[in-house]
């Protein structure tokens, strides 16, 4: 079989996307009155600064753990109470799960704080618009897009190095990585304007509300996507 007859990568993405426009939209919608109601409403303000200064209190600390827990333990509850998306091997999913988006919550709070130190923490139009072109256009596309296909990948593998090793032969990132990307650019792309508004220590608190919602699309996506990467034909 050539890739001619292999469905565009784009696809399993598409449908993701539609399957679940709506709660896409409540979402964004709920991070965009969290983030207006920062600025307006004192009460909130008050409560978000409170879990900004747990965050600055002990950063990695807290970006391992928020983020496992929000992006990956509940996403797995969810997982677990419809059939179509339960994993086959529940508990080794659950620590996969809970170990990479805590080692992932590291690396993307150290990147909000180095956007900070780069652009400054104003909300202005201007810089908050240079993180999002920076995080879209770089962050997303080399790093953050292909790690996260990797490992979906290597899960879906059953955590077997060698028939990793195998799928990441010419094309990989067309395969891999392509059909996350429309997607990705449909949930983070006004994301990133939301949360890249608020102060830098509550950055990551409102990008994994959303990245809670974006783990459940992944594992929409892969369902689509029976056999997403297909053997490395020579």
């Amino acid at each position: 079989m050539s890739d001619q007859a292999l469905p565009p990568p784009w696809t399993a993405g598409l449908r993701a996307v539609r399957d679940n426009f709506l709660p896409l939209l409540i979402i964004l919608c709920f991070a965009t009155v969290l983030a207006v109601s920062y600025y307006r409403v004192d009460v909130v303000r008050g409560e978000l600064d409170r879990v900004g200064r747990l965050n600055d209190a002990s950063p990695l600390v807290f970006a391992a753990a928020w983020s496992s827990f929000s992006a990956g333990f509940v996403p797995w509850c969810f997982r677990m109470a419809f059939p179509r998306l339960r994993p086959r091997h529940p508990l080794p999913d659950l620590v996969h799960c809970l170990v990479w988006w805590a080692l992932m919550g590291v690396l993307i709070s150290g990147f909000y704080s180095l956007q900070a130190r780069w652009f400054g923490e104003e909300p202005s139009l201007r810089a908050v618009s240079l993180k999002v072109a920076v995080d879209m256009l770089g962050f997303t596309v080399f790093i953050g897009a292909p790690l996260q296909a990797i490992s979906h990948l290597w899960k879906d593998y059953g955590w077997d190095l060698s028939r990793l090793r195998a799928s990441m032969g010419p094309g990989w990132y067309r395969r891999l990585v392509l059909p996350n990307l429309l997607p990705n650019y449909c949930v983070w792309l006004p994301g990133t304007f939301i949360f890249y508004s608020l102060p830098t220590s509550l950055q990551l608190v409102v990008a994994n509300c959303i990245g809670c919602f974006w783990a459940l699309m992944c594992a929409r996506i892969a369902t689509h996507s029976s056999d997403p990467v297909p053997a490395v034909r020579a």
